[in-house]
């Protein structure tokens, strides 16, 4: 650690050395029954565990006018490497948002799960029923690694000959914090093996890889594959990018390393970036060149100021060449020069498709993740029926849909008829491209970090584009209701990121596939003017296109040059 972060670490920071093991006051404040929330604190302890505290915004004005304290509630995140579950997985999770949170769940854009609207007093009996299925929230928010993503379905495709799924489980194994804290306060001090037996655990707080001030902020890790770039993999702090040679035969990986979407408005420091290609590695040193490259990162990153904290700013800092030298002192030897990788493309694995087996795969669209019923759409009803009656496992996209996977083909007409029935989209149809890839964060009234709408407000507006006539056009549209960018607005085609309430900042010339950044379009857009401001590209660029140049081009080579 560098002197500097020695002599002025954050209050984070102070806050995880004297509440050694994630532990400390938090357990003091969860069991405290005579409050409904807790304190700054002790939430800062919490998102270790996998909780966010919240509360209802939109009742904020009207409460505080009754001399009432907030709606408070919590965010329970699961931490699914690949976005892999099981058909009991999924059955049960929908069981609990009924049961504890407000009747949805929520598909992350990094292929978990979130139960909203959780009170303080149903978090252990949510966390624990999630264990005792073998799904854990520990580590999947905080200052660790979380969910590592993968192509979904990776695994199951034709022509395939490594488990992408199976490295990302490692990996999410080998990054796990080992203090006992997590089990001691949610399962009563067990354990749950994949046996399903139950055994105590010794309490235990020390950490031999994290140390006691675990990492300057989140770090997120990736296994991506460049002819379906699903997961966006330059976005991640580390990834391994798959290396294949001609039949498709896996060669090795190239290690990524300083991606990051987050900044902050009126904080130059603060930015997005793409991750740089550092390496070579064959796949059997995959864990240990991850697991080393974190080191770096937890020794070197910014533990004096929570906004400048991430990966990314110690490569644009320090530079390509030094973290290549630091990984090569720490690993014993260099990494070899990066492969070479064709053009990229991306799939969001809507439809069906076989698999390499026969089997059958089917992706079904879940509008930004919002997995809910309501007058017009019955997705959670939906899938609930098809995943009890067929039993398929469950994968959770990056674009926050869902695919269920090895159904029979004897089985294939019965789900059919259930999508039917159920009116859920596999992406064909009634569903235009406009929509399809649209992709909005939670936002109002639940994230506390949102400044304006997204989730809410952009299937409006994309109705209006294409009741205007644009539907049709594929391009991806991606809102944020703050610069933090979960949904990834800074690589897409048009990226709108909230400013203040009803106020917004317009990006384009991202790339389709995820391998340029967007930049600063026009500041400052109120909602209602948003359509217009799009349609008015749209015609231009309809107008003004070369052959089959995606908006994404165009607009990187006329709207916004310097991206050029």
């Amino acid at each position: 650690m560098s002197d500097k972060n020695k002599a002025n670490p954050t209050k984070v920071e102070q806050l995880k050395v004297e509440n050694d093991g994630l532990g400390g006051l938090l357990f003091d404040e969860i069991t405290d029954t005579t409050s409904d929330h807790i304190s700054e604190s002790a939430y800062q302890l919490l998102k270790f565990h996998g909780s966010y505290q919240q509360d209802d915004r939109d009742l904020r004005k009207e409460r505080k006018q009754q001399g009432l304290d907030r709606d408070w509630q919590f965010m329970v995140r699961t931490k699914t490497p690949g976005g892999r579950m099981t058909a009991e997985q999924y059955v049960l999770a929908d069981e609990l948002a009924s049961t504890y949170g407000n009747q949805t769940l929520r598909i992350t854009t990094r292929q978990g799960i979130q139960f909203h609207g959780i009170g303080k007093s149903n978090l252990k009996n949510l966390i624990r029923a999630l264990n005792e299925r073998w799904i854990t929230t520990y580590g999947a928010c905080g200052d660790v690694a979380r969910n590592t993503m993968t192509c979904p379905v990776a695994d199951l495709l034709p022509g395939n000959t490594f488990d992408y799924q199976a490295l990302a489980q490692e990996i999410s194994d080998q990054f796990l914090p080992e203090s006992t804290a997590y089990y001691e306060l949610w399962l009563d001090g067990e354990k749950i093996l994949a046996d399903g037996k139950h055994v105590q655990v010794t309490p235990k707080r020390e950490e031999s890889f994290y140390g006691p001030t675990y990492l300057p902020r989140k770090h997120k890790m990736s296994i991506g594959l460049p002819h379906d770039n699903c997961i966006d993999i330059f976005t991640h702090d580390l990834s391994l990018e798959a290396v294949l040679d001609d039949e498709g035969t896996l060669q090795g990986f190239n290690l990524l390393a300083g991606g990051g979407l987050g900044s902050t408005h009126g904080k130059s420091e603060t930015f997005p970036r793409l991750a740089d290609r550092i390496g070579f590695l064959p796949p059997e040193q995959a864990v240990n060149v991850l697991k080393t490259a974190t080191a770096v990162y937890r020794d070197y990153g910014d533990r004096t100021n929570r906004r400048h904290a991430r990966l990314k700013y110690v490569l644009d800092e320090k530079g390509v060449p030094w973290f290549q030298d630091e990984l090569a002192q720490r690993l014993g030897e260099p990494l070899a020069p990066a492969a070479s990788i064709p053009k990229y493309d991306v799939h969001d694995h809507l439809g069906w498709q076989q698999q390499a087996d026969g089997q059958w795969m089917v992706g079904v669209w879940v509008e930004h993740g919002r997995v809910k019923d309501d007058e017009k759409v019955r997705v959670k009803a939906g899938l609930r029926a098809i995943v009890e009656e067929i039993q398929p496992e469950v994968r959770l996209t990056a674009h926050h849909n869902v695919i269920l996977v090895n159904i029979p083909t004897e089985l294939r007409p019965r789900v059919e008829a259930l999508l039917t029935e159920y009116d859920l989209s596999t992406g064909n149809g009634s569903l235009s491209a406009l929509r399809r890839y649209a992709m909005a964060c939670p936002a109002m009234p639940t994230c506390g970090l949102a400044v304006a709408e997204s989730e809410r407000y952009l299937p409006h507006m994309i109705t209006e584009l294409e009741q205007r006539g644009y539907g049709d056009e594929r391009i991806w549209i991606r809102m944020s209701g703050c610069p933090n960018s979960c949904s990834r607005p800074p690589t897409a085609e048009i990226g709108i990121i909230g400013r203040s309430l009803n106020l917004y900042s317009v990006y384009v010339g991202g790339s389709f596939e995820g391998t340029r950044l967007a930049q600063l379009y026009q500041d400052k857009v109120r909602s209602e003017d948003l359509v217009d401001l799009l349609a008015g590209m749209f015609d231009q660029w309809r107008e003004e296109r070369t052959e089959n140049e995606a908006f994404g081009d165009w607009a990187a080579r006329v709207l916004v040059p310097i991206n050029v």
